[in-house]
């Protein structure tokens, strides 16, 4: 940026140092710290400035100071006062990693201040059953460059560390060791812990639910062939993985390998003379066949999932069950076949009735009285689809067990609307015996304005008193 520009807001922060928030000074500071723009005056006049608001600072307020002050070899006596005693009132509330970190800073800038480290190392003693293994680490080694570490101490670091490696998920002692190489300051002896169990955690795996404590195993697989610990059980426990993984649904919600992973398996596989292994190749085979499980299933799907409701995946009932042929539906009757129902007092409707076609009819008449008696039965008998239960379930199980909402209740049926008010509800249920008031109270509600909400215009009467409210 313009160096003009930079004095032109150095100017303005300078007259109204005063007036500054202490946020606003702090960024204020850290912005010309990155920009690496010297102002000494401007950073003098802000600590005078900020002398007096340190007790509203947060412990990250106390170390970005910390860090823009030692960056321009600035430490005005005042300031720096003032944030060691912020330091010491902060110390009994602090978080395990402000306690980490405020320790690292002072050993980085080399502010061994006797009283502030005392006061921060009481409150280790008395928060370390919250400390995680990588506090630990940062709490040793800032202590260790300090010469602040006493002996007994170390013991309670130790014993702590101890069992925090033993306890701690596979996952966690993974993140420790992807975390050590980035600490400034660590212990390790405490690394050589949390590798020595990570190793000794993944060589007991053997199937794919060993594997699944990882949030992403080929992400442990790149940090131990990284740190020449890969060996055949990790990459076994991964084919098992792998051939659970592809046969999960393609979806963000599934954890499932990609080809690429897939090839690099197969890659570290076959450097170990692997590559033959049942679970890598029915991997590979069914990944390749489900074209990365993009291939929808062949299984019916409903129209519409309703809420509130449970669904049964199945096979159908009636496969291979082999159901009655159902009578034509091009089958029509002649006219002279229709059965009509002949009124009472009046002659019989064959008496007169021609036949069709017409000609020598009595070698058709026993055919056509057969094909009536049929359709008539047919078309009077109920024609049931029988169905049979699925050959998947067991005899105490059934392929109707969905809890149907949709339902209709019993009448009456009451509406419920669960966004309305209970007191503008016309089924509101009686309140309790304390609710209603009795003889001897008081109207509770006064004279109202006439609007259209609650509450109407006009004092509550009736036999009780306030017990009723008048409603439009």
């Amino acid at each position: 940026a313009d160096p003009v520009l930079w004095a032109a807001i150095s100017s303005r922060c300078f007259e109204y140092a005063e007036r500054l928030h202490y946020w606003d000074a702090v960024l204020i500071l850290q912005a010309f710290t990155a920009a690496r723009i010297e102002d000494r005056l401007l950073f003098l006049r802000l600590s005078e400035a900020l002398s007096s608001k340190t007790s509203k600072l947060a412990p990250k307020h106390v170390l970005d100071l910390f860090a823009v002050y030692e960056a321009h070899g600035l430490r005005p006596r005042a300031l720096y006062v003032e944030l060691f005693h912020t330091l010491l009132r902060l110390s009994r509330s602090m978080y395990a990693e402000e306690l980490s970190l405020s320790l690292q800073a002072l050993a980085r800038y080399g502010l061994g201040n006797p009283t502030v480290i005392t006061h921060l190392v009481r409150t280790v003693r008395q928060q370390l059953s919250d400390f995680r293994l990588r506090y630990l680490c940062g709490v040793a080694g800032a202590l260790g460059a300090m010469h602040a570490c006493s002996p007994p101490l170390l013991a309670e670091l130790d014993a702590r560390a101890l069992l925090e490696v033993q306890t701690v998920p596979v996952q966690e002692l993974l993140d420790n060791m992807q975390a050590f190489p980035l600490m400034e300051f660590s212990w390790r002896p405490y690394e050589e812990q949390c590798l020595a169990e990570l190793l000794g955690r993944t060589r007991t795996f053997v199937s794919a639910e060993d594997m699944d404590q990882f949030v992403d195993p080929f992400e442990a697989l790149r940090f131990l062939h990284s740190r020449g610990l890969l060996h055949n059980d990790f990459l076994k426990s991964l084919c098992q993985w792998c051939l659970l993984g592809v046969h999960r649904p393609n979806v963000q919600s599934e954890r499932r390998p990609t080809a690429r992973q897939l090839i690099i398996l197969y890659d570290h596989c076959h450097e170990r003379n692997m590559d033959q292994a049942g679970a890598l190749q029915d991997a590979l085979h069914y990944y390749v066949e489900s074209a990365g499980g993009k291939w929808q299933r062949a299984m019916p799907k409903p129209l519409m999932y309703h809420k509130k409701r449970n669904y049964i995946r199945t096979d159908d009932p009636l496969g291979g069950v082999e159901l009655p042929e159902l009578p034509s539906s091009g089958f029509q009757l002649r006219p002279t076949q229709r059965q009509e129902q002949d009124l009472p007092g009046l002659p019989s409707s064959n008496a007169g009735a021609t036949l069709w076609p017409p000609g020598d009819a009595s070698a058709e008449s026993v055919e056509d009285s057969e094909l009536v008696e049929a359709s008539a039965s047919a078309i009077a008998a109920p024609r049931k689809k029988p169905s049979a239960p699925s050959p998947l379930l067991g005899p105490d199980e059934t392929t109707v067990r969905c809890w149907v909402k949709s339902r209709k209740s019993p009448r009456p049926r009451v509406r419920v609307d669960r966004g309305l008010k209970k007191i503008l509800r016309k089924d509101m249920p009686p309140g309790p015996l304390w609710y209603h008031g009795g003889w001897e109270t008081r109207p509770k509600y006064q004279q109202g304005v006439a609007t259209r909400r609650y509450p109407w215009a006009g004092v509550p009467t009736g036999h009780n008193g306030a017990k009723r409210v008048l409603r439009r």
